[in-house]
């Protein structure tokens, strides 16, 4: 018999498992009874500074069976049911549009079920992709198709590779299995906010490419789709321009797009397709910056900088009600770094990411406003539109790809910082009033949510954060419609899937998306 028990809490200084121990006995289970246990999920609750504690959820397997109703905040561990699934036609040729999350997942469950799919990418493989991020990043030089956005891995390659999601499937498992086959730290199945880190998930991810090739699939970096082929309302032909710079093309039975949030050239491919499309809600604004230790003191008080803790996170939100609308932190990046994440010439944004010890002098988040659907137009891409104008804005305000920057309390107050901030972003950046950058609807909610999170900590908005801007890239401001299958509502053999198509936000999401479409619309059940 298993149960769970849960919500056990151990201060963190103490010997943990000899405390674990203690707690479980005094759940209900005799000390006799305990055959073995693990950790299925770990968080901190450090809402009182002096009294710092880690939460456990422990699932136990008793030698024998006992009384649920004798347990406290117990529950019986059920067997997954397993489902025999089998292709449905292994000769069917399948496309595979980017090798991100979502197309790796896809690919995966494919190959696993005796599929031979072809998977390109216009980035390159992790390898050649990172050198030309790293000569980006001291050159200035873009290449638009192998960036922080396009290659091998995806934009989460160069965030922090953050697993946690509120989604709940039967797939998550299915994802944390795979990533600590890659290599990952099996810990990231019990952690409560689990992460791998940019430096670890390089690795992870060319492992994951050699495990699908291993079972038949076919990778081609540096191959962009460039157009489709429909006829009588099904896609059958794939344009793709190669790594040589020709163009080549590829009859298909399907394509599964996993394009990923910045392909805005693919969005305006499939529109002149008439593939049907809508604007949805996003978020822009900037990214906030502090020393590592002021958030640490923040969150930890006077325990901040034990190793047992790690890094401190936060996750903020405010609800501006007389306008419905949500100003909120994302993609924090404890003991991170502030990078260029642009993939347009003539057009630069941020974004951040943090490695796997996440041990860094800073610590960085988006600060960011939800943006409706039809907040500046409501013809299709008008999001879009004005994403890209923001960030050629910032671009001819820098004088090429690099960041604006305002100290928070200038920002409050509406003036220029004059002096250097101390930062970990490397590249160009200039001294800018971001009230005259963005939309007055977005820096008076950014305001308010800062003023509004400053009385909860003074440290937050003091004069050692500052603000790096703009983040624009904080989801995808386009879906492509899709039926219960997964397949486009108009046209045939088309599969979006993931972030890009307007279905995920995150790793977990978007791998978790593509393993669902595969199991709905190629794969039966027996």
């Amino acid at each position: 018999m298993k149960v769970n028990i849960n919500n056990i809490t151990v201060f963190f200084e103490k010997d943990q498992e000899e405390e674990i121990k203690k707690e479980l006995i005094k759940s209900g289970i005799g000390k006799n009874n305990i055959k073995s246990y693990k950790i299925i999920k770990k968080s901190i609750d450090a809402r009182k500074k002096s009294n710092i504690k880690f939460v456990y959820n422990i699932q136990v397997e008793l030698i024998n069976e006992i009384d649920l109703k004798k347990l406290k905040n117990a529950s019986i561990v059920k067997d997954k049911k397993i489902e025999r699934k089998v292709a449905i036609n292994k000769d069917t040729k399948i496309l595979i549009i980017g090798a991100g999350p979502s197309g790796l997942f896809a690919a995966l469950r494919l190959a696993e079920h005796g599929y031979k799919p072809i998977i390109i990418d216009r980035g390159e493989d992790i390898d050649n992709r990172d050198k030309t991020i790293n000569k980006f990043i001291s050159e200035g030089k873009l290449d638009k198709n192998s960036n922080i956005q396009f290659g091998e891995g995806g934009a989460g390659t160069y965030s922090d590779g953050k697993l946690n999601t509120r989604i709940k499937s039967p797939y998550i498992d299915k994802v944390f299995l795979e990533f600590i086959e890659c290599g990952a730290d099996s810990k990231i199945f019990w952690e409560n906010k689990p992460h791998i880190g940019t430096d670890r998930l390089k690795v992870i991810i060319k492992n994951l490419r050699e495990k699908i090739i291993s079972l038949g699939g076919v990778f081609y970096f540096r191959n962009e789709l460039t157009d489709i082929v429909i006829t009588d309302g099904k896609v059958r032909k794939a344009i793709i321009k190669n790594d040589k710079n020709e163009i080549e093309t590829l009859e298909i039975d399907s394509i599964i797009l996993g394009i990923g949030h910045s392909s805005r050239d693919t969005y305006r491919m499939l529109n002149k397709h008439k593939v049907a499309m809508e604007n949805k809600a996003f978020a822009i604004g900037a990214r906030i910056e502090h020393l590592r230790k002021d958030i640490d003191k923040m969150q930890f008080g006077k325990f901040a900088g034990d190793q047992r803790l790690g890094a401190a996170t936060y996750n903020f939100t405010y609800n501006n009600k007389e306008e419905n609308r949500g100003t909120f932190s994302f993609c924090m990046c404890p003991g991170g770094v502030i990078v260029n994440a642009a993939s347009n010439p003539n057009g630069t944004l941020v974004n951040g990411m943090s490695y796997s010890q996440r041990d860094g002098k800073f610590s960085n988040s988006a600060l960011v406003v939800g943006i409706k659907e039809d907040e500046f137009g409501t013809e299709l891409f008008s999001g879009m539109k004005f994403q890209e104008e923001l960030e050629e804005k910032t671009y001819k305000l820098v004088e090429n790809y690099g960041a604006l920057y305002q100290s928070v309390p200038d920002f409050l107050e509406g003036k220029i910082t004059k002096s250097q901030i101390e930062t970990s972003y490397k590249m160009k950046k200039v001294s800018y009033d971001l009230n005259k950058l963005f939309p007055e609807v977005i820096t008076r909610n950014m305001k308010k949510a800062l003023l509004h999170w400053g009385k909860q900590s003074k440290i937050f908005i003091s004069k050692g954060a500052n603000l790096i801007a703009p983040e624009t890239r904080t989801s995808s401001p386009v879906r492509i419609l899709r039926n219960e299958k997964g397949e486009s509502i108009n046209i045939k053999g088309l599969y979006p899937i993931g972030e890009g198509a307007g279905y995920a936000g995150g790793i977990m999401s978007a791998a978790v998306d593509g393993i669902r479409i595969v199991e709905l619309s190629f794969l039966k059940e027996v």
